[in-house]
C-alpha cells in the first residue's frame, strides 16, 4: 500500500483544490422581505422558503457531494454542486408562497469554482416590476 501522502497527493490531483460554491439567487423585489418575515400569514408556502429547507436537507446535500468527490471514473463534484444548487431552485418553487406573484419560479441556480461561474440557470420566471 503507498504510503498515506502519496494517496493524498494523488487524491488532490483527481479532484482538484480551490473553493467551490453552489447557490440560488432569488431575485424579486419582495424576496427577502418574503423569506425572512416570520409573522406573514403564508397561505401556499413558508417563511425562510430556501433556507428551512437547506438546513433540513443539509445532510444529504453534503452526503451527496462527498459522494461525487471520488468515483471509479474520476471527481464529480462539479456535478454534484450543480445539482445542490438545482435543490436550491426546488425548494424556492416548492416552498415560498405562491400568493405572491412569480416568487416560486424565480430561483436562479448557480455554481462557481475558483471563483468563475461554471453552471448558471436562468430562473423560470422573470422578476417583477420593482
Amino acid at each position: 500500500m503507498r504510503p498515506f501522502h502519496e494517496r493524498i497527493d494523488s487524491l488532490m490531483r483527481s479532484v482538484g483544490t480551490g473553493h467551490i460554491e453552489a447557490g440560488c439567487t432569488v431575485n424579486q423585489p419582495y424576496a427577502q422581505n418574503q423569506h425572512q418575515t416570520d409573522h406573514f400569514r403564508h397561505t401556499n408556502g413558508r417563511s425562510h422558503y430556501l433556507g428551512g429547507p437547506l438546513f433540513e436537507h443539509a445532510f444529504e446535500l453534503v452526503e451527496s457531494v462527498a459522494r461525487g468527490v471520488i468515483t471509479p471514473f474520476g471527481s464529480t463534484i462539479d456535478r454534484r454542486m450543480i445539482d445542490v444548487a438545482e435543490s436550491m431552485a426546488r425548494f424556492v418553487m416548492e416552498n415560498a408562497p405562491k400568493d405572491t406573484g412569480q416568487l416560486s419560479l424565480s430561483g436562479n441556480p448557480w455554481v462557481k469554482s475558483h471563483g468563475v461561474l461554471i453552471y448558471d440557470r436562468p430562473p423560470l420566471a422573470p422578476r417583477e416590476a420593482d
